[in-house]
């Protein structure tokens, strides 16, 4: 096999430049002279001169400058020599952008250069594999003498709209990448399986759109060289298949045989369409479409590593003892652990215990939900010292919560972040930014009338004062608790009262360093309070609206598009003019949230829970702040797969026991633009020992 072709025949293209086919008086060229005039001579116009080809490819030796390939460029002309910068380099125009003729000459000269490095690569091939197959070297001089064609063709219409090739700095990333093969297979499994399969993408998406705007000449060359694409990868496809390892998929060859950073994330279009028809048209399989489509790796952007720990309290509570989770604390972790992945980006990483099913990952992006890259971690919970995360640069650990395993757990990441403050030693001081205890201690002016205790007297004392003000329904609270878990109502009785007292402040509570006494409020309506604190700065990132049981138990959060929106009048105006401006990020209670977390060496998100009660008058009151979590939280995740839904809906997360899941819960329906707009998702995925889901409802 020479070359695959495609399936199927586009309409024939309304505009090419010119009748560029060599005819048959023209000289011919060994391809072998081909290779040598594209990569050593300057002159573009000399570099993509159309020659005959003749039959044999075989020559004399490698140039050295080519076995010696290191610091090897392809000659150019000064104005198209590579910059390793972007200085000078326009931005790729969008969509609204290509409606001016100039941007639609930027968009044509980044893609000028594209062929033109495919040109000198596939140049660079010839030359460096002689040994190889005839029959792949023929194919590869009818490509590269394709890829000639295509830029001439880039360079005509770029001059129709006023662009000269050379006038914008060009990148020499696709050399960077490919250039260092050593055999056949890199260059196939590099150029051909990657950057030019991500053409199958750019290709047919920048035809379109050009189409829309009006440009049928550019669009008709884009579908002229999509279908030339298709050929051009399926010939690689064929080639790759001869040399991989046989016992391999496709799939699994690929992804082995790139060289880090380059991964399969680069063999797809970014933000374009993902083409399956053209795919299958070069004959990839459809376990290998499948696997692809899902597949995410940052494309250069140092990524976070995020990892869902919810039991961060506990473990903070028993140190420096060894914590031992409970069963529901270990399903907690397990069943949930997907949701962190929606507080992160396309490029980040997301590390689980389980990996999640390639059907509940398509799913989710089906959906419009775009998923971070996804790695397991050791048996152990750790990061495997020896896995590619540990060798690779990353910007920061994002953790569900700071934990004191957290640095053992992660030390293989250690070297490899630029950003390592939640890898910081566990001290006392990181310890108290839990202790509820501690929290109303530190910000007792915005956390009244919680009252701390450190001991059965103080405890007594305090139920003795807030009920001689008439406050009868009172609550303990344990130091270290989340969701809600850790309450208890005291009765209204004096001797059922002093029984409970005397029960439940035994040495486990003291250890933790005490308990909070409160009142029990009328609630009216609860919300959170979402900040990130960095780099000494505290930001406000949302409000999100918290589903709360009768004794402050969690169960699920409402992010709006506008906070207010649905309320009862009353409520709504008293939110918008007495509580939320206390909230802003250059108040003095965001001031002093700040300060105290510096104080004790944090910095990442906070949550703040509050809510709106009914004050002894009847009229509505503010407890600005009932605990603060140095965390994330649903609240948070709530408010992040708000931004990723239709816009002007709302979503609604709940955390149900998988038994009260039901059909309806997993019927969720995307606009035409394919972003989820109404109905639920099942978010988690749980075997049959699964306790918990994570459902999303859009509420229209």
């Amino acid at each position: 096999m020479e070359r695959s072709r495609a399936s199927f025949a586009w309409e024939n293209p309304v505009f090419f430049p010119e009748n560029d086919e060599p005819g048959p008086g023209r000289d011919a060229e060994s391809p072998l002279d081909l290779a040598r005039r594209v990569l050593f001579n300057a002159d573009l116009a000399e570099k993509l001169r159309p020659l005959r080809l003749r039959e044999t490819t075989g020559g004399d030796s490698l140039p050295a400058a080519v076995a010696s390939w290191s610091g090897f460029a392809p000659a150019r002309t000064e104005a198209l020599r590579f910059a390793r910068h972007d200085r000078g380099r326009p931005a790729l125009p969008g969509r609204p952008g290509l409606v001016d003729e100039e941007n639609r000459g930027v968009l044509l000269h980044f893609f000028a250069n594209h062929e033109l490095l495919a040109a000198e690569l596939m140049a660079l091939a010839l030359l460096k594999f002689p040994d190889a197959p005839e029959a792949f070297r023929r194919g590869l001089a009818a490509t590269l003498r394709e890829e000639q064609r295509h830029t001439r063709w880039y360079l005509a219409r770029m001059r129709e709209c006023g662009v000269e090739f050379g006038q914008y700095s060009v990148s020499p990333y696709f050399w960077d990448a490919v250039s260092p093969m050593e055999t056949p297979l890199d260059y196939v499994s590099r150029l051909s399986l990657t950057f030019e399969q991500a053409n199958l993408d750019y290709a047919r998406h920048y035809s379109t759109i050009l189409a829309e705007a009006g440009d049928t000449k550019s669009a008709s060359i884009l579908r002229r060289i999509y279908e030339d694409e298709i050929s051009h990868v399926g010939y690689g496809l064929h080639w790759f298949r001869q040399w991989k390892d046989p016992g391999e998929s496709d799939w699994e060859a690929l992804e082995k045989r790139l060289p880090f950073p380059l991964s399969p994330s680069r063999a797809k279009g970014n933000r374009t369409g993902f083409n399956e028809e053209g795919r299958r048209a070069a004959g990839f399989d459809e376990d290998y479409i499948r696997r692809l489509s899902l597949f995410q790796r940052s494309k250069g952007r140092a990524p976070n590593v995020f990892l869902f720990n919810p039991e961060a309290e506990h473990r903070a509570a028993r140190w420096p003892g060894v914590y031992h989770p409970d069963k529901t604390r270990i399903a907690i972790a397990r069943d949930l652990e997907m949701l962190a992945a929606f507080l992160a980006r396309r490029d980040d990483v997301l590390l689980v215990h389980r990996p999640p099913s390639a059907a509940h990952l398509a799913k989710l992006t089906r959906h419009g939900l775009e998923l971070p890259e996804i790695e397991c971690l050791s048996p152990d919970g750790s990061v495997d010292p020896s896995g590619l995360l540990a060798s690779r640069k990353c910007h920061a650990l994002r953790p569900w919560a700071i934990a004191p395993d957290l640095a053992s757990r992660c030390a293989s990441l250690r070297e490899g972040l630029a950003d390592d403050n939640a890898l910081a030693p566990w001290t006392p001081e990181t310890r108290a930014l839990f202790s509820k205890v501690e929290q109303v201690r530190g910000l007792g002016r915005w956390m009244q009338p919680s009252r701390p205790c450190g001991s059965i007297d103080e405890l007594r004392e305090a139920v003795a004062e807030l009920r001689a003000g008439a406050c009868r329904d009172l609550l303990l609270k344990r130091a270290f608790s989340t969701a809600g878990s850790g309450i208890v109502l005291l009765p209204g009785d004096e001797a059922e009262t002093a029984a409970l007292l005397a029960r439940g402040f035994g040495t486990e509570i003291a250890e933790e360093g005490g308990i909070l006494l409160e009142p029990r409020h009328d609630r009216v309506f609860d919300f959170s309070v979402q900040y990130r604190l960095e780099k000494g700065e505290i930001r406000l990132v949302g409000f999100v609206e918290q589903v709360i049981s009768g004794l402050g138990g969690y169960r699920g959060s409402i992010s709006r598009g506008k906070f207010c929106r649905g309320m009862e009048p009353a409520l709504a105006r008293y939110l918008m003019d007495e509580c939320l401006p206390l909230y802003e990020e250059a108040g003095p209670l965001a001031t002093d949230l700040a300060v105290w977390a510096r104080a004790r060496g944090y910095e990442g998100p906070l949550g703040i829970d509050a809510y709106v009660h009914r004050s002894s008058g009847g009229g509505l009151a503010l407890r600005a702040i009932c605990e603060v979590n140095p965390r994330h939280t649903m609240g948070r995740v709530a408010l992040e797969l708000k931004r990723r839904i239709a816009p002007g809906r709302d979503l609604a997360l709940s955390i149900l026991k998988r038994e009260d899941l039901r059909p309806h819960h997993d019927s969720a329906t995307c606009d035409a633009s394919g972003r989820w707009e109404a109905g639920s998702l099942v978010l988690t995925e749980g075997d049959a020992g699964a306790r918990f889901a994570a459902v999303a409802r859009v509420l229209e």
